[in-house]
């Protein structure tokens, strides 16, 4: 008894293995994408004001550079000034000494060396003797104060030489920061606008999107391919020289083939799908009735050559890719039958050989309809014999 149940459960597991699950979630509506138009307004809305509240700033920092640059130059030419003031107050000390000089020597060679003193005690009385030391005394402190008030000068315009080239250190080391600040705001606006392109590039798209979902008649709770937009509905049945399954899935080859390498995904490592061999330029079919989203070879990082197509199971959706090319038989939007040749078998892209890469998902394709979902993408792979006949 333990045995016949044991058998009855691998049974089951088995059926289950190649029964299309019931999918959980939801494909994309029409709102969705006019939600995304309404999302890259904003962000190119808000991106455009920041670069201009950034420019207005970096012109701010401008002028404040283009000022300091002329307050350091104005100091640059007082400091010229001032040393041009010190180097004649010098030279008029040196006149000064050197006029006390010839004088003290004048009157030592007229009148002997004593001339001073003797100019003082030549007086006739008194009073004439006072007046006399009084010339000379006032002589001696004439000379004395012209150089002290000379050298005075002198000081003062050196203190404010060293100010001045104090200040305009501090200028030259506040120009350095707003340099590097208008570097950085500039480097800023660089990026930002650098943003700018992708966003509106992102922004045309979906505006395209929702005017052609629009176009067709979807309405914004429309599921896209779903409620609207919809491929040809996959149905049952079997087309001429190829293996079909009561679900509608057709085997994607027609005659002998080799499996040389089967599903084992787990949502995020492992083999995405199935590795089917035959000769190379064997005709590849569209495993079910639907629609072409792409042909290429431009997402695919070693350039192998795909179609894919978006199927419609039961009102779910349900997607197919097809690997390593060495042609197409089919281009994008064009409404392709079940065991209709959409290309041929090949090596394209990272291959040692020629055979077909079959990938299937549900609800999700790659972008599918959002580009750029490939790493969400990956969760909704699926064993392709979910659905094809072995």
């Amino acid at each position: 008894m333990r045995k016949k149940l044991l058998l009855l459960v691998f049974v089951i597991a088995i059926i289950l293995t190649n029964i299309a699950l019931p999918l959980e979630a939801k494909a994309i509506t029409l709102q969705e994408y006019e939600n995304k138009v309404a999302e890259y307004s904003k962000e190119l809305e808000d991106k455009n004001n920041d670069i201009s509240i950034s420019k207005k700033k970096l012109e701010e920092i401008r002028q404040k550079i283009a000022e300091y640059e002329k307050q350091i130059k104005q100091a640059q030419e007082e400091s010229e000034q001032l040393q041009k003031e010190i180097d004649k107050n010098n030279a008029e000390i040196e006149k000064k000494h050197e006029e006390s000089k010839r004088l003290i020597e004048y009157y030592q060679i007229t009148n002997g060396e004593n001339a001073y003193l003797e100019y003082a005690f030549g007086a006739t009385d008194i009073t004439d003797m006072i007046y006399r030391m009084s010339i000379v005394e006032q002589l001696t402190e004439y000379n004395d104060k012209v150089m002290k008030e000379l050298q005075a000068l002198i000081e003062a315009n050196k203190q404010k030489q060293q100010e001045l080239q104090k200040k305009q250190e501090e200028l030259k080391e506040l120009n350095k920061k707003l340099a590097e600040e208008s570097n950085k705001v500039q480097g800023n606006i660089t990026a930002m606008e650098g943003l700018v392109p992708n966003i509106k590039g992102q922004l045309s798209y979906y505006q395209q999107r929702v005017e052609y979902y629009k176009s067709v008649g979807c309405t914004s709770d429309d599921e896209i391919g779903v409620d609207c937009d919809v491929p040809k509905a996959v149905s049952g049945g079997s087309y001429a020289n190829g293996l079909a399954g009561a679900n509608g899935f057709v085997f994607p080859v027609s005659g002998s083939y080799r499996l040389t390498s089967n599903y084992y995904w787990n949502g995020s490592s492992g083999h995405k799908g199935l590795d089917i061999v035959q000769y190379c330029g064997a005709p590849i079919k569209a495993v079910a009735n639907g629609r072409v989203y792409y042909v290429g070879s431009g997402k695919d990082i070693y350039g192998a050559k795909m179609v894919m197509i978006v199927h419609n199971y039961n009102g779910r959706l349900v997607f197919s890719q097809y690997a390593h090319l060495s042609g197409y038989a089919v281009s994008e939007g064009e409404d392709v039958a079940a065991g209709e040749t959409i290309g041929y078998m090949g090596t394209s892209g990272y291959s040692t050989g020629c055979h077909l890469h079959l990938e299937m998902s549900e609800t999700k394709g790659w972008d599918y309809p959002d580009p750029g979902n490939y790493w969400s993408y990956l969760k909704y792979i699926v064993n392709p014999y979910n659905y094809i006949p072995r």
